[in-house]
């Protein structure tokens, strides 16, 4: 019996360290949180940015633009894409002030609400991300994994233990 529970021990602990060691060598996928950034606002021209988390450019992505008035919104710009580098910009018509900008690569989607009237500063938006720094991210994932582990193998001792007793 003794040597079944090592045997046991044992194939659990080489299971843990490929588990580990599989998520320490496996690349880094910052593609699960993308942005949008507005780079340049003013009457004759609206330049943004769309780019994944890891700052990677949403190269070639669909854009659409919406004008934003008292009455809803209004398709202005369809089937429009980004450049290589992640930007797009475009007019803005006149005695418009409010657009909607969508970028969607993929399944990911930013999107950013521009306001010509405004004066604030120029800032980023998220579409499916946390906000949480990428060190943060991968620090984060770890310590849940840990947890999911820890777990399974208390449960895995508390069965090993009540076989031991029953026999």
């Amino acid at each position: 019996m003794k040597s079944v529970i090592k045997m046991n021990s044992r194939l659990h602990q080489i299971i843990l360290f490929v588990l580990v060691l599989s998520l320490v060598l496996m690349p880094v996928a910052s593609a699960h949180s993308v942005f949008m950034d507005v780079v340049e606002k003013s009457d004759s021209n609206i330049k943004v940015k769309a780019y994944y988390g890891g700052d990677d450019p949403m190269k070639n992505a669909e854009v659409t633009v919406y004008i934003i008035d008292e009455s809803g919104e209004t398709l202005y710009i369809e089937d429009a894409s980004t450049d290589t580098d992640g930007f797009y910009s475009f007019s803005p018509e006149e005695d418009q002030d409010q657009y909607r900008v969508v970028a969607s690569d993929f399944g990911h989607k930013a999107e950013k609400e521009i306001d010509l009237s405004s004066t604030s500063s120029i800032q980023s938006s998220s579409g499916t991300s946390s906000n949480l720094p990428l060190p943060v991210s991968i620090v984060a994932g770890f310590g849940y994994l840990a947890g999911i582990a820890g777990v399974a193998m208390m449960i895995s001792a508390r069965r090993m233990k009540k076989k031991y007793e029953e026999k």
